[in-house]
């Protein structure tokens, strides 16, 4: 888990004017500036104790559902944008994406786009980067196409913002049908604009086929603290998990897990530049090793004829 330092407090600070301002929006607390001084306040606290910024946003959603009564102040911004992202999407006719590779990028792309800007720009700029690749600057991709040779596994895909969902169903389905298992995650409340299960049940009936779980907590990211027993029954068993998002990064990067992890995101500020070694803009396709991959890989290895 990456830490939150003195460079966070912006962007948290940033995060809690715009949280207490759609909780305003729906009906919420009359005396906005107070509850945006309490949200505000979290920050102050919370980055100090070593907190990770995803878990000091779940303090500052839980602080705001708390005083303002409202049940997800991002509910509105959710539907919105999964409509947005749906309309875009449809438009790509399978964006010409069909290898591992180029569905990572298509899944990693969608981790980058403004849903909210004008659909048909969008469609302009997407399968031009796809034709031209998109360029990992950290790219495990191989170490991905050597777990699915491996054969049939257990893999957990945890997704990020609401919106993405369509460019993660492609590489959510090619690794399906590759595997022994394979579970869309989601989060198990409000987190900002994360897709949670209300989302799913709302999407298309392509959305509906899919083996879903979730962390059992709300916020961004995992907090491990708080995630449900069947959640980390899910991890224990999974030999790999696919980790689209920073948050998602934040959270589990470095973490001792007994799966593999194959982060997938766009760097978007200095933290995660410094954590990750990619630089600003950059995209990410970083392989963390699991405990039960070391003596895999070491019996594959035994196993392979000498090279001449």
């Amino acid at each position: 888990m990456l830490k939150a330092d003195s460079r966070c407090e912006k962007c948290l600070c940033d995060l809690a004017d715009a949280m207490v301002g759609l909780a305003a929006e729906a009906s919420g607390p009359e005396d906005v500036s107070a509850l945006q001084s309490a949200v505000r306040a979290i920050v102050a606290r919370d980055i100090p104790l070593g907190l990770a910024s995803p878990v000091i946003a779940k303090n500052m959603l839980e602080e705001t559902l708390r005083l303002s009564g409202v049940d997800d102040p991002y509910e509105d911004f959710k539907e919105k944008e999964t409509a947005r992202a749906r309309e875009i999407f449809s438009g790509l006719e399978k964006a010409g994406a069909h290898d591992l590779r180029s569905l990572a990028g298509l899944a990693v792309l969608g981790n980058t786009l403004d849903f909210f800007r004008d659909p048909d720009l969008v469609l302009l700029e997407v399968p031009e980067l796809l034709r031209k690749g998109v360029r990992f600057v950290r790219d495990d991709i191989h170490r991905l196409e050597e777990f699915l040779r491996g054969g049939p596994r257990d893999i957990l895909y945890l997704t990020d913002n609401s919106g993405e969902i369509y460019f993660d169903l492609p590489l959510y389905r090619f690794l399906k049908v590759r595997s022994r298992s394979c579970f869309l995650v989601v989060k198990g409340g409000p987190a900002l604009n994360d897709l949670t299960r209300k989302e799913i049940a709302r999407g298309e009936p392509d959305l509906q086929s899919v083996d879903l779980a979730d962390t059992g907590t709300p916020g961004p990211g995992v907090d491990w603290k708080s995630a449900s027993v069947e959640f980390l029954s899910l991890v224990r068993r999974a030999d790999l998990i696919v980790s689209k998002g920073m948050a998602n990064f934040e959270t589990i990067y470095k973490e001792s897990l007994d799966p593999s992890v194959l982060f997938l995101f766009r760097v978007k500020c200095e933290p995660i530049q410094d954590a990750s070694s990619v630089p600003m803009g950059g995209f990410a396709a970083l392989w963390q090793e699991g405990k039960k991959e070391r003596p895999f890989r070491a019996a594959r290895c035994r196993a392979s004829p000498p090279i001449a």
